[in-house]
């Protein structure tokens, strides 16, 4: 998964399991599909590398209520209401290490790891929500929380559809630290500790053309801005940064 939640515009990745009309998935859409498109990767700092990759692009969600995306999550909707979306919920970090740019020496290597916690999400409405998760971070051994909102409007104008999102993101002492911690003596340009609190904000916008029955391009982009913890760090050269990605999909 992307370091901050995929584009941290795909981060929050709750899908509801209505019964009585198409829940929205993660980009924001009612759209189920699997392909594959070109993206930034997402970094937290701007000390590691973001090359333009190919990617495969994911989000399908099983009438058992288990649901995956690309964007390395994976839950089980336990809900039985059309209003709320509950239920655990995986998330896979990236792995890092200090050698990988000059900008990391001094901080922490953080290993791959699948970690695990749980979502919530209320429905403002049908094209609107509000989505929260909690996750461990099995390599910092801390808690990651985001909360957000998301609103889709899919009848402006005929075979598209368009979102847009916000949300922030909180982490605990052990998880900044891991992450954002410099020690001059590894290595490091100076010492720097951060304490826990809001890790960034971020703001995002998708849109998904359907240009037949089965075939969809789909975009997006977000911007994201880090909390003043990480901003003081070292291993980060800009505060805000932007992602996007857009690819070719074919739709359940």
């Amino acid at each position: 998964m992307n370091k901050l939640l995929p584009l941290i515009l795909l981060p929050l990745c709750g899908v509801a399991q209505a019964e009585d009309r198409t829940p929205m998935m993660p980009d924001g859409s009612r759209d189920m599909y699997a392909g594959i498109g070109l993206a930034t990767s997402n970094a937290e700092a701007a000390g590691e590398n973001r090359p333009v990759v190919l990617r495969p692009l994911l989000q399908v969600e099983w009438s058992n209520g288990i649901f995956v995306s690309s964007s390395g999550v994976a839950g089980l909707d336990l809900s039985h209401s059309g209003g709320v979306e509950y239920g655990p919920l995986l998330m896979f970090s990236n792995s890092r290490d200090p050698r990988d740019n000059r900008r990391l020496r001094g901080s922490h290597p953080i290993s791959g790891s699948l970690d695990a916690g749980a979502f919530l999400n209320y429905y403002l409405g049908d094209d609107a929500r509000l989505r929260t998760s909690l996750v461990y971070d099995t390599s910092a051994h801390g808690l990651r929380g985001e909360a957000g909102v998301q609103k889709s409007w899919s009848g402006l104008v005929p075979h598209h559809t368009f979102s847009l999102s916000a949300s922030v993101t909180l982490a605990s002492d052990p998880v900044m630290r891991e992450r954002y911690e410099v020690s001059r003596a590894a290595g490091g340009a100076r010492d720097y500790r951060p304490d826990g609190g809001v890790a960034a904000v971020a703001a995002g916008a998708n849109w998904n053309w359907a240009l037949s029955s089965k075939w969809l391009l789909t975009s997006g982009v977000a911007v994201t801005r880090l909390g003043s913890g990480p901003a003081g760090s070292p291993v980060v050269e800009r505060r805000t940064f932007t992602t996007w990605s857009s690819g070719l999909a074919y739709r359940f």
